[in-house]
């Protein structure tokens, strides 16, 4: 793939700057008799018709299983959502909280634990439910995607940008495990969609509001990011005349009426005050958080963090460096590593061609949204800046679009190119990275206590050496998880068989444990702790790197 990446760009690079240049000669020369590109609504609707199925196939086969195991932070969304299905509280019993306690020292947005709720409240805790919601809005977003692009550029654009939207990585890998954080981008896209349409029908206005507000329940980011999209959007809106002061005033206070317990939350955690518990939700202070040291207005030397910051976005978008294992697959990037040049060339010509659409424009500024979230969060990631992904893949569909209108023939190449990449792409994702992100999701580690679920033991030692060495946080989060552990038995609310939860779950390194075979106890352990036990007493089942172990009958 490397090799291949290699020609895909290079080809990418001199097709751009050749349908540029071919471009600026045909301005320059009077001559812009160029023949548009074209499908007959029969060819169309195939081509569309293909983009779904692909876009269907890539995010539910294997769903649930792949990638096998659960990320610790989907298993504490999940969790919770179990708790507000049950008893409309979090695990520690806060009272339809509007943002999670989740580490403590670092919270979690609530929204996708709510839409959580009502899965598994019908089917059960388990890593379909947990992740139906994430998979869900996906669709959703990449049905406003079309739609939005149909509207701003054309059904020709809107066909080319959904299916790389269709294939594209990020969105892929995002759409198949559940992280509260991913939400973000997916509201955004539904709010831009609704957004341009009501600039031509009220009512659209009012529910892009109401997609916005729930932006803010996403990602603690959309504090600091969200309010300035709306902002810059408004402020051209109102001079270009395309809004009323009234209708920007509506639009604020629907937005405020949304948002404003989570604004509320973040302003009471700055300034130190008391949680506030109301009838319908609470508004929870976090004295331990160190979420703030995230963002750059904080940083001890905010110059040098700018420059680092800048590194961070240019590494995880234009250059598409190597993140964290589960946000992307080594030579793919999040956008096809080939991909950038198109990226360029389509804000080229959203500037030079579109400048005077109003949606084209309300999708510049969530480019540079995208931007401002790059430079003002410290360090980030592929989730940290996840809300530039649908914009890059906006101007990269344009930017193709863009390069075949002026080389025609290039169409055959560019396809080529992605079809190759998706198919390897596909491959890969089902097959050796699959394999790879058992590992991260612990896998192994689940197996070992999914077996224990139904052993009648007074105690269950598990060990803490699951993420880390003394990872009992993590631990115990997937036990809770992969138990289904009711909400109130966990808080000490309820005995399962008279037996609290404190007293029948340990989470402890094994070495630090006193085996003694006398007590009725079960065991999660690693391999390394496998000669702490006497082969005699007790049965080992092994899951990888991990076994469970219980008494001989």
């Amino acid at each position: 793939m490397v090799i291949l990446n290699n020609i895909f760009l290079w080809t990418a690079i001199i097709l751009c700057i050749a349908a540029v240049y071919k471009n600026y000669l045909q301005t320059h020369s009077g001559n812009l008799d160029i023949k548009q590109i074209s499908f007959s609504n029969t060819l169309y609707n195939i081509i569309l018709a293909v983009t779904v199925i692909a876009a269907l196939f890539i995010r539910i086969y294997k769903f649930g299983a792949v990638p096998g195991g659960f990320n610790q932070d989907g298993a504490m969304a999940a969790v919770d959502a179990k708790a507000l299905a049950d008893y409309g509280t979090d695990r520690y019993g806060m009272w339809h909280p509007v943002h999670l306690t989740a580490w403590g020292y670092g919270q979690m947005s609530a929204l996708l634990s709510y839409l959580m709720a009502p899965f598994i409240k019908i089917g059960g805790l388990n890593s379909v439910t947990a992740r139906l919601p994430q998979l869900l809005t996906s669709l959703a977003a990449l049905i406003c995607l079309y739609l939005f692009i149909r509207d701003v550029f054309g059904k020709t654009t809107a066909l080319i940008v959904s299916l790389f939207a269709a294939i594209n990585p990020w969105h892929i890998l995002q759409s198949r495990w559940a992280l509260d954080c991913n939400l973000y981008p997916q509201f955004f896209i539904m709010g831009l969609y609704f957004l341009n349409k009501g600039l031509i029908k009220r009512l659209y206005l009012i529910i892009s509001m109401i997609m916005f507000g729930l932006c803010m329940y996403c990602y603690g980011i959309s504090i600091y990011t969200m309010p300035v999209f709306l902002l810059a959007a408004c402020i051209y809106l109102l001079i270009t005349k395309q809004l009323s002061i009234k209708d920007a005033v509506i639009a604020l206070i629907v937005y405020l009426v949304i948002a404003w317990p989570f604004i509320t939350t973040m302003a009471i955690n700055f300034l130190k005050l008391d949680t506030i518990k109301t009838p319908f939700f609470t508004i929870p202070f976090f004295p331990d958080s160190v979420r703030s040291n995230d963002i750059l207005f904080f940083s001890d030397n905010i110059g040098s963090q700018l420059i680092s910051n800048f590194k961070s976005l240019m590494n995880v978008t234009l250059l598409q460096k190597k993140d964290l294992p589960w946000n992307d697959i080594e030579n793919f990037g999040t956008m096809y590593l080939f991909s950038m040049p198109f990226v360029i060339a389509g804000i080229v010509s959203l500037i030079k061609d579109y400048r005077k659409s109003g949606g084209a424009v309300l999708a510049l500024i969530f480019l540079l949204t995208g931007l401002w979230c790059g430079l003002t969060t410290n360090g980030v990631n592929i989730n940290r800046i996840n809300i530039i992904y649908f914009p890059i893949i906006i101007m990269a569909g344009i930017g193709i679009a863009y390069t075949i209108k002026w080389l025609p023939l290039s169409k055959w190449g560019i396809s080529a190119a992605y079809l190759t990449a998706f198919i390897i792409f596909t491959s890969t994702y089902f097959t050796s990275y699959a394999d790879s992100m058992e590992m991260y999701f612990f896998k192994d580690f689940g197996n070992a206590v999914s077996s224990l679920k139904a052993v009648n033991s007074d105690k269950i030692y598990i060990t803490a050496d699951s993420q880390y060495q003394g990872a009992s946080h993590v631990s115990e989060i997937l036990t809770l998880f992969y138990h289904e552990i009711d909400a109130e038995y966990y808080q000490g609310k309820s005995d399962l068989n008279s037996i609290p939860f404190r007293n029948k779950y340990v989470f402890r390194s094994i070495k630090d444990i006193d085996i003694i075979p006398s007590e009725n106890a079960s065991y999660v352990i690693t391999s390394d702790d496998k000669k702490y036990f006497n082969e005699n007493i007790y049965d080992f089942k092994q899951f990888g790197n991990y076994y469970s172990v219980t008494h001989k009958n």
